[in-house]
């Protein structure tokens, strides 16, 4: 069974501190390396989840494609898609089975809404955003059916750029 919280609880850990590589470890047989290079994220293939990091301390030469300081990558975010193989226990008891109305009745109207096409994924979106105290719930819907597509948690305080 996955659970939410016991991944929130995490964030704002420093990825190379000893306590969170344990915690990495009891939970992940799969999980990628981190690689700022490619990916604020580590993706485990069998739960269907991405682990991601907040680096402001990184420097990285973007010519050369070099990392000159590797920074302190911090636990901030993470983006859960849907497998049937597993039990998700989720904010406002929300399944990835819920279309956006049957969200809407549990989690009630979001603190925003953003809908549109993006120019950079050349495709229409639709997203749920929830403050729940410092997190944010996140639901990226497909704009056609309304089911759910992925859902991100994120520490409303460490990621400055998507506060709400």
């Amino acid at each position: 069974m996955f659970n939410y919280l016991h991944f929130t609880d995490q964030f704002g850990s420093y990825l190379y501190d000893d306590n969170f590589q344990a915690f990495l470890a009891d939970r992940f047989t799969d999980l990628s390396s981190y690689n700022i290079l490619k990916s604020d994220y580590m993706r485990s293939e069998l739960l269907h989840i991405d682990l991601g990091f907040t680096n402001d301390d990184a420097v990285i030469d973007e010519d050369e494609l070099i990392v000159l300081e590797p920074g302190r990558p911090i636990f901030s975010h993470m983006n859960i898609y849907p497998n049937p193989d597993i039990q998700y226990v989720l904010p406002f008891e929300i399944l990835f089975t819920d279309t956006r109305n049957e969200v809407l009745k549990k989690a009630g109207e979001p603190t925003q809404t953003k809908h549109g096409d993006s120019p950079v994924l050349d495709k229409p979106f639709l997203i749920d955003h929830y403050k729940i105290g410092d997190l944010v719930l996140s639901i990226d819907y497909d704009p056609q059916d309304e089911h759910i597509n992925f859902i991100q948690i994120r520490d409303n305080n460490i990621i400055a750029h998507l506060k709400l």
